[in-house]
């Protein structure tokens, strides 16, 4: 009996499940083959809350021999544990993989693309739901011993100094001398001039360096294993080796938590809370978890787009927020917050990513994707009246196989007013990323 349920890439829907396969896959032939009907509200009542943490929709058509299942899932990837309708208990998974081509190991692509982007998103987990497969389907502990590695790696070539207390022995005494330490040791003629004191000295090789070397060699164990794709095991391999050597005259100082301090260096924040991540994973590493690839899609899409307009000496201001006054009521919006406001000289442009299945489905019919649809552009028209250009002009990106995009033009006939949008589809793959670079670049020149 396997002990995965079903498995599919978020933003997607999976075929449709017929009622003889329902029965026999799905639920291992344990429920009353007359009574489908039964087993699936069953089994839709018992995991309700979990299909939910997961985003994941459930579709059901027909009765009877016609009866089938069909699953939609959302902008998250994830596992969660299902329990079967025939006795209540959690006997299989439901796994949310990353949505790219690389079928064999997608987390692969994705941990390069975090690594480009210099960016992490953390799990999220639900407590007390154990998974059926832990080992298989926890979230890969490898993409964040890889945003340590690089993390190290800067903080490193930073040089963090700091005064440590240590024990050194000089020819002449000192105002920190120990003196009864000396008294004891001077009855010998030959330590008579060595005079032992604690002097603080500024080094690299103080006790916050050691407890992240303590993390990095945890991030090495987990970063060699052979489990991990080898296309990011031989690049952090080649990266770990090297740091090693000019590391090794760091002793390790294990730790179960780094405290974080407003005076540290920007480069050294940014280690310390990845290696809180690193050292806190080992506690929700076999529950029921998710990651939001909305948020990464959005920084995804300003990197490009960042990199595009300043290649083209523009300007782009990230998650700016539009703050709002007066007498908003508890249930009102304080401040409006386009993803990116793009700046040539007078012109201002607003954009907005949406991670969501458009682009993936061009030619379908669907009353949902409509809705959606609205809603996205009705908050991108909200964000494009504070252009101050009579012609406006914004931009949603969808992920897509293929860069793509569409134009179209909303014109108000009495005050004159325009109101450009355009529809970018832009492939959400590492390997793409150069060439999505040069794309918007054209786009903006001929705009």
């Amino acid at each position: 009996m396997s002990k995965l349920f079903f498995q599919m890439p978020c933003l997607s829907q999976s075929r449709i499940i017929k009622s003889e396969e329902i029965y026999q896959s799905l639920f291992d032939k344990k429920v009353d083959k007359r009574y489908p009907e039964s087993a699936i509200q069953k089994f839709l009542l018992l995991n309700k809350e979990m299909l939910s943490f997961l985003g994941i929709e459930v579709i059901i058509n027909g009765s009877g021999r016609d009866l089938s299942i069909q699953f939609i899932s959302s902008n998250y990837i994830g596992a969660i544990p299902i329990r079967m309708p025939y006795d209540g208990i959690a006997r299989k998974d439901f796994y949310l993989k990353p949505k790219f081509k690389n079928e064999i190991d997608p987390f692969s692509d994705l941990t390069q693309l975090l690594s480009k982007l210099e960016y992490s998103v953390l799990p999220e987990y639900a407590a007390n739901e154990q998974l059926i497969s832990p080992l298989q389907l926890r979230p890969p502990a490898y993409y964040e011993a890889a945003k340590y590695i690089d993390f190290f790696e800067a903080a490193f070539n930073y040089k963090w100094v700091k005064f440590d207390v240590v024990s050194k022995t000089h020819h002449y005494p000192k105002a920190n001398t120990n003196w009864e330490k000396y008294t004891m040791a001077s009855s010998n003629p030959e330590k008579t001039l060595e005079y032992e004191s604690r002097d603080n000295v500024l080094t690299i090789n103080h006790r916050e360096w050691q407890e992240l070397t303590y993390v990095f060699e945890l991030a090495k164990d987990i970063i060699t294993q052979n489990r991990v794709p080898i296309l990011v095991r031989d690049k952090y391999t080649r990266k770990i080796n090297s740091l090693s050597k000019r590391n090794s005259f760091v002793p390790s100082k294990q730790v179960e938590t780094i405290p974080l301090r407003s005076t540290d260096p920007y480069c050294i924040k940014e280690v310390k809370k990845q290696a809180n991540v690193i050292l806190q994973k080992e506690s929700t590493s076999y529950v029921a978890w998710r990651i939001d690839m909305a948020e990464l899609f959005e920084r995804y899409v300003q990197h490009v787009v960042s990199k595009s307009i300043r290649e083209l000496s523009g300007t782009v201001l990230l998650n700016k927020k539009i703050h709002g006054k007066g007498s908003i009521p508890s249930w009102g919006l304080h401040y409006l917050e386009p993803d990116m406001i793009i700046k040539f000289n007078e012109n201002i442009f607003m954009a907005d990513a949406k991670y969501k299945a458009h682009y993936y489905s061009v030619a379908r019919q669907s009353d949902m994707l409509k809705e959606t649809h609205r809603a996205d552009l009705h908050q991108l028209l909200a964000y494009c009246s504070f252009s101050p250009q009579a012609n406006k002009l914004g931009i949603l990106f969808y992920p897509a196989n293929n860069d793509a995009y569409k134009k179209i033009k909303y014109r108000e006939q009495t005050g004159g007013v325009q109101n450009t949008i355009i529809l970018y589809g832009i492939p959400f793959e590492l390997h793409s990323m150069e060439n999505s670079i040069n794309e918007i670049k054209e786009l903006f020149l001929h705009i």
